[in-house]
């Protein structure tokens, strides 16, 4: 049985709205559990997405806890946006015409929003690691790593051979 590309990115897309909506209800848990730590603690670290770890911060300085959470919120919001990018892409594809500037700048877009994925981790780290050394608390890390910043630089290049098949279609279309 012969499965078509059609057929492939329908199922891309259901995907890619999967894991938007893991990644929006993930972003707005960790926002309830940002707000109730601060009504109340005891609570907030048993919510879901809530990071027990994190809530040890309360006892230092109400500011470490707000910014370190904020940087997991931030995070995972960003990922829901990128997702959000890709069903947009998937939604805009055509076969017959692939390379077209919308699906190239629409690329480009997308390696640059996991490029700041990777930096909003590099920054989220650090100031965990400055935080463990303040406090004396262990945090964990954010769960997230380089493979963001390969992702970035796979879809850039994807992006540059769009821009020069729309180039070579352009020329082709000139010397007819």
């Amino acid at each position: 049985m012969k499965i078509r590309t059609e057929q492939i990115l329908t199922f891309l897309k259901i995907v890619a709205w999967l894991a938007f909506v893991g990644y929006a209800i993930k972003a707005g848990a960790q926002t309830v559990a940002l707000v109730v730590g601060f009504i109340n603690p005891e609570l907030g670290d048993k919510l879901y997405e809530a990071n027990p770890l994190l809530f040890k911060l309360l006892k230092y300085n109400s500011s470490y806890f707000a910014n370190a959470m904020s940087v997991l919120v931030f995070l995972s919001a960003f990922k829901a946006h990128v997702w959000y990018l890709v069903i947009q892409l998937l939604s805009k594809l055509r076969l017959q015409t692939p390379f077209s500037r919308d699906i190239a700048k629409r690329l480009e877009k997308i390696a640059f929003e996991l490029l700041g994925i990777w930096l909003v981790n590099i920054v989220g780290m650090g100031y965990l690691k400055w935080l463990e050394k303040t406090t004396g608390e262990q945090l964990g890390d954010l769960g997230v790593g380089d493979e963001f910043l390969l992702f970035a630089a796979i879809v850039y290049i994807v992006a540059q051979i769009f821009k020069r098949g729309i180039e070579l279609k352009e020329e082709n279309e000139l010397t007819v």
